[in-house]
């Protein structure tokens, strides 16, 4: 039986439960564009403060944009205060999007500290009341992204995906790591597993997915209905386009292509050219140095194509240094 189905997010139905995770600094529209043309289901913005938008910061509202070409897509928010997130997610009625996302798992210290992403975790009363909250104002879905809780000795998964589900949430996703331990220690699935069994809404499971078979051990394993796919997909959306290949064949094994030199190349200038055409040649150029590190791992000479794109400024000349690769591979 194929692992490929869509997933009913209250009123919303997303046709594939292969999904792009909410990446701050790097998940942008352009991330977002090339990550769906390779396959993802359902992506998600950068993360959104919920009081810049009530103070009508404009780059606030610009990581909240999106476009058809991202679609299906939540824009993913933050806050601590009910009231502010409220008013933060009545806001983005105007906006084109399919699913509210509160962020429950950022660990940077300048969140944490103002109680909000990880900082809920602490308190499931707390998160249940920003839920609800949250849910009262939405024209959308609402959808709560976890963490397993802020330290080992405090781990309450269990009662914060409830509490979500008791507010009104219609999807949780769950990284198994506590904010405390970051990225260092693997993600424990089995946490994934625990949650799906306690809810009766959907479940998407995130973290340690780098490649098709993980996502497929993960599906396998937890019971998960949906997977998020995060910084393994930077500079590889062909990690998403296998992973729906997989899910797609299951039971049966797919033989996966690498892909070419040319064809990294090739992707590396398509979202050189995004960014660029979202954000302005300079800004564009900058940002594609966040990119490239992946996108070029593995041909000869990328280090060296790498450190002499950081000199320039043009996209021209971007273009130039980025496609020098393939004419040295004689």
């Amino acid at each position: 039986m194929s692992l490929l189905r869509s997933v009913a997010i209250g009123d919303l139905l997303v046709k594939n439960n292969v999904w792009l995770a909410p990446l701050a600094g790097v998940g942008d529209r352009s991330f977002r564009i090339m990550q769906k043309r390779f396959g993802a289901g359902m992506t998600f913005t950068e993360m959104t403060s919920a009081h810049g938008l009530v103070h009508n910061s404009k780059k606030t509202f610009e990581l909240a944009t999106l476009t058809k070409r991202e679609r299906p897509a939540g824009i993913q928010v933050f806050g601590s205060n009910p009231e502010i997130m409220a008013e933060a997610v009545s806001l983005l009625g105007e906006y084109p999007a399919d699913i509210i996302d509160i962020n429950c798992g950022c660990s940077v210290p300048k969140v944490l500290k103002t109680g909000a992403g990880a900082g809920l975790l602490a308190d499931p009363g707390r998160l249940y009341l920003v839920v609800k909250a949250c849910v009262t104002s939405s024209i959308r879905p609402v959808s709560v992204k976890l963490r397993l809780g802020l330290t080992e000795d405090g781990i309450n998964v269990v009662e914060n995906a409830l509490a979500s589900q008791e507010a009104g949430a219609s999807l949780v996703t769950l990284h198994p790591r506590t904010a405390s331990a970051g990225y260092t220690q693997d993600a424990r699935w089995e946490y994934i597993r625990l949650v799906k069994e306690r809810l009766s809404i959907p479940v998407c499971g995130n973290g340690d997915i780098r490649s098709p078979g993980d996502a497929v051990r993960m599906a396998e394993e937890t019971g998960c209905d949906a997977v998020m796919i995060g910084r393994a997909a930077i500079g590889n959306p062909w990690l998403i386009r296998d992973t729906v290949a997989a899910f797609e064949a299951y039971p049966e094994t797919v033989l996966y292509t690498i892909p070419t030199a040319e064809q990294r190349v090739d992707c590396a200038l398509e979202h050189l050219d995004l960014i660029v055409s979202f954000k302005g040649e300079k800004r564009g150029v900058r940002e594609i140095k966040r990119h490239l590190f992946r996108y070029l791992k593995g041909i000869p000479n990328a280090t060296h194509v790498r450190k002499s794109i950081f000199l320039v400024e043009s996209k021209l000349q971007a273009q130039q240094r980025i496609r020098s690769l393939l004419a040295s591979q004689g």
